[in-house]
């Protein structure tokens, strides 16, 4: 299959887990001698959040803040697809539901015989539009990947469709718990007062849970066990609306007393995350749902504690000695995780054990999986 040519379609540029699955699978195809392309729409001046070892293009796309979702997903949509246009892959692969409706678009008009779609997790829509275009862009797809044996047993109770679980992976290579030259510079520039803090990754979402970190961090700010302690929350970039979540939790702390103990990094730069992890005292990620969790291994791989909620997708990766599990709607019991993890034999033990665990996950794993379901793909559409 050394002369497939693939196109693999993100819905942006942002190091949001999905576009960073997608990098780093069409890496690992290219590694493999795979023509893989990743194509994401890119307003103007916008790259890709790290430098690509893939052909890449960027899809021109027009700044549309403030015009709501449903306009930035039908505008996305068709930039994707008169971009793509009579462009030519032996198989386009749909990371996330704006590029499946746009490829679905190309295969009614005649342009592409089918698609496959690999689907990272689906949101609550209250939208019902919103809803309608998630569902159809999981229905559309000829072939479909997922990432958590969680999701596939959704996939198929929901639409009654079959997926192939494909996993994730972490580059050990840059994850590690050994400290380079950014790790003292990002510490500075984050806390010049080298204070220990606790990391959250994903931004302000009600998905992520941001508020719930909050609160149980607020617990122990008001216990006053650990006076100097910091949280940091770093991520956001999203193409979706969570101004409601973060008034909302801009209320909270600021009605706390300790705002000033509350750090929003905003997205770091892709080359400062391992330095992130190492320089946190520990990843609280007790998010409500998840396709993965993408930056649980990444923690793991840089040695440091993580909490992470009980139940799927995690048990299907983690080990009870991988992390501290919680349940992520008892603010109580994330507290008390936090203070567990904030023990050295804690620490000590994640150095020890969390590289080693992360080690299992390779991203050229991840590709073969890939390869497999794009060769029965490949073979249903020449039949």
């Amino acid at each position: 299959m050394s002369g497939l040519r693939v196109g693999i379609l993100a819905h942006s540029t942002n190091p949001r887990g999905g576009v960073v699955h997608a990098l780093n699978l069409a890496e690992a195809l290219t590694a493999r001698g795979i023509e893989a392309t990743l194509l994401a729409p890119a307003t103007p001046g916008a790259s890709l959040f790290r430098a690509p070892q893939c052909r890449t293009l960027l899809i021109p796309a027009a700044p549309v803040a403030q015009a709501g979702t449903e306009t930035l997903v039908r505008t996305r949509r068709a930039e994707i697809t008169n971009f793509l246009g009579t462009r030519h892959y032996d198989l386009l692969h749909a990371q996330d539901p704006i590029s499946a409706l746009a490829l679905s678009d190309l295969e009614g008009a005649g342009h592409i015989r089918s698609f496959v779609r690999t689907v990272h997790h689906l949101d609550p829509f209250r939208n019902p539009v919103l809803a309608r275009w998630q569902d159809m862009a999981v229905q559309r797809a000829r072939g479909l990947f997922c990432v958590s044996r969680m999701w596939r047993e959704i996939i198929a109770a929901r639409y009654g469709r079959r997926s192939v679980v494909v996993g994730n992976g972490v580059e050990t290579r840059r994850f590690t718990p050994r400290p380079d030259h950014r790790d003292a510079a990002l510490r500075t520039r984050l806390l010049p007062g080298g204070e220990r803090f606790v990391l959250a990754i994903g931004g302000i979402e009600e998905r992520k849970n941001t508020l719930g970190t909050l609160r149980a961090f607020l617990r122990i700010m008001r216990a006053q066990t650990h006076p100097g302690l910091r949280l940091v929350i770093a991520g956001g970039a999203s193409l979706l609306d969570h101004s409601a979540y973060r008034r909302e939790f801009a209320a909270v702390l600021d009605r706390s007393g300790y705002a000033d103990r509350v750090i929003l990094a905003g997205v770091i730069e892709d080359a400062d995350m391992p330095a992130l992890y190492r320089s946190a005292a520990l990843l609280c990620f007790a998010s409500l749902q998840e396709g993965y969790g993408l930056c649980i291994l990444e923690a793991l791989a840089c040695g440091i504690p993580v909490v992470a909620p009980h139940g799927a997708p995690f048990d299907e990766y983690l080990d009870p000695p991988d992390a501290l599990r919680v349940d992520p709607r008892n603010d109580a019991e994330i507290a008390s995780a936090i203070l567990r993890a904030l023990q050295p034999p804690c620490a000590q033990r994640a150095y020890r054990h969390g590289p080693v665990r992360a080690a299992r996950f390779a991203w050229d794993e991840v590709a073969t999986a890939h390869l497999a379901g794009y060769y029965h793909h490949r073979e249903l559409a020449d039949a």
